[in-house]
């Protein structure tokens, strides 16, 4: 018998849900080195200097060519830089990052296929969900590895600095790299491995 899990959240924030610095320092340590592109994020979210957002971002906020209209507390990071918009049609570059939103795990992990394949390596962040047809269909022996945490990671809601409480799914990181694989290594770990990564930066 099946037992559905329900959820209060709306599902428009689930979707633009943010990684958390701990489990992106996580990624960091894992992958071997930094990400040069966060090729699904806000401003508020991005985990890299440059970034892509979706298109639907400049009709929520409401955002023309000149700049920002009636909202006075909207943040940008003045180091980091949106380079394109909707990480699905524009071109990934090498050692990229994802967190894509849950309406469109499919398309992303279709996308981050193809640029691996054309051999531009990186990382996802997903929910863990190894029996579904869309795993199986696009993670299972097209992945290069999968990494699996001791416990669930949290979320930052889309402010990029409040944390979200009760997450009730687990989330592990897909590796894709250009190697053509047989069979998808799944690779425990434990949170906090990036710790040592993330004091260095908060320390820079």
């Amino acid at each position: 018998m099946a037992i559905l899990v329900k959820t209060t959240s709306h599902q428009d924030d689930k979707n633009r849900w943010g990684t958390q610095w701990q489990c992106f320092a996580d990624a960091v340590s894992l992958y071997g080195k930094p990400f040069q592109l966060d090729v699904c994020a806000e401003p508020e979210t991005a985990k890299c200097e440059r970034y892509f957002v979706l298109l639907d971002w400049f009709s929520r906020n409401r955002l023309s060519n000149y700049g920002l209209h009636g909202h006075e507390t909207f943040w940008f990071n003045p180091s980091n830089k949106i380079v394109g918009f909707d990480g699905l049609t524009c071109d990934w570059k090498n050692d990229w990052y994802c967190n894509p939103p849950f309406d469109l795990k499919r398309e992303f992990i279709t996308k981050a296929y193809i640029e691996s394949r054309a051999g531009k390596s990186g990382m996802m962040l997903m929910p863990y969900e190894p029996l579904t047809s869309w795993w199986l269909d696009l993670v299972g022996d097209k992945a290069t590895a999968v990494y699996t945490p001791d416990g669930r990671y949290n979320f930052y809601k889309p402010d990029g600095a409040t944390k979200k409480s009760g997450v009730n799914f687990g989330s592990v990181f897909v590796l894709f790299t250009p190697h053509k694989v047989k069979i998808t290594q799944r690779i425990p770990f434990k949170r906090g491995c990036g710790a040592a990564l993330k004091a260095m930066g908060e320390a820079a």
